[in-house]
């Protein structure tokens, strides 16, 4: 288990250094233990044989997500950090080990954290994957995702999950490494880091929720819905380079996703997100069209897109044409 605490939530992102993946190889579990910052954590080797272990991690704000796979059985002990909570995901195959006494497969979501200790015995192949956040911030995202609040004070230490909503958070928590690992450039400004951070957040809730029983608020009339829409036009309008994300819109709204989503694909067609990107493409556009000339990037910036190459290959596909295409023919016009 790997809850390893990130950096305080009031922490600016440097829009400078990109969110590095950090990928940790060690031959020895102690070694691969003392990896692990945020919990005082033991590890002792169980079974004989040459043991390697891999670690991989990233932060974005205050989450940070991680993904450790060894070889051998370990036992693995430990304190966290308070105020801090691990969720964690173990793959299909590791189905010899237990954790905090219950037996431990693929379908369980193991929970740690808030100065609980740590107490696991890993079978002889454990890949696990899972992220760590605070417990403000996870009873915040539960409360959205559900339609109120949910107590997560007595949290059970494992949780059964639907196969599809485990493999759903699983592949979200690799993507996000594997992604990292790759283009960590593209994740460096806050915009994208802020709405990967929620992402993440509104993914665990929604797995801490999948129990049959959610909280179900009334959906709302029509006219709720259309002006629910409008709300957020506005404020996407008012802010647009600012990090509209499901949980953003949803804590500014005062509504769950489950409404929020209900909601846009009623009154628009799209999903939330692709409005919001719909809006703030548009507004680049006209800016390009009819605002003072300025260089491409520096238009795209003010609506948040800082990914240059990234933002002209999306604006050809939405309006069949280059930025700098639009821009040229306003200037050959004038």
């Amino acid at each position: 288990m790997h809850p390893n605490k990130p950096p305080p939530a009031d922490q600016p992102a440097n829009a400078s250094a990109p969110r590095v993946l950090r990928h940790v190889i060690a031959d020895e579990a102690q070694a691969a233990a003392a990896e692990l910052n945020g919990w005082q954590q033991r590890y002792q080797q169980l079974t004989p044989g040459v043991f390697r272990a891999e670690v991989s991690q990233v932060t974005y704000g205050d989450v940070h997500v991680f993904r450790e796979q060894t070889t051998q059985a370990l036992l693995e002990e430990g304190e966290a950090a308070r105020g801090y909570v691990s969720l964690a995901l173990p793959h299909m195959q590791c189905d010899d080990g237990w954790f905090h006494g219950y037996r431990m497969h693929g379908h369980s979501l193991l929970c740690a954290g808030n100065g609980q200790a740590l107490a696991m015995r890993t079978p002889r192949e454990l890949d696990l994957a899972g992220l760590t956040m605070p417990l403000p911030a996870l009873e915040r995202a539960v409360t959205l995702a559900a339609g109120g609040p949910r107590p997560l004070d007595a949290m059970a230490r494992v949780r059964q999950l639907r196969p599809t909503v485990g493999n759903e958070l699983r592949a979200a928590l690799l993507s996000v490494l594997a992604t990292a690992a790759i283009d960590a450039e593209v994740f460096s400004n806050r915009f994208v880091e802020g709405a990967i951070r929620d992402a993440l957040l509104l993914a665990a809730a929604t797995a801490l929720i999948d129990d049959g029983d959610r909280l179900r608020e009334p959906l709302p009339t029509a006219g709720a819905r259309r002006q629910l829409v409008a709300d957020a036009y506005a404020l996407v309008r008012a802010t647009p380079d600012h990090g509209w994300s499901i949980l953003a819109l949803c804590e500014q709204l005062g509504v769950s996703r489950r409404t929020l989503q209900y909601s846009f694909n009623e009154v628009t067609g799209l999903a939330p997100l692709d409005f919001v990107r719909a809006v703030r493409m548009n507004g680049v556009r006209q800016a390009l069209r009819a605002g003072p000339v300025e260089p491409v990037g520096t238009v795209a910036a003010r609506f948040g897109f800082y990914h240059l190459p990234r933002f002209a290959a999306q604006y050809r596909v939405f309006f069949g044409e280059l930025p700098s295409q639009t821009l040229a023919r306003r200037r050959n016009s004038g």
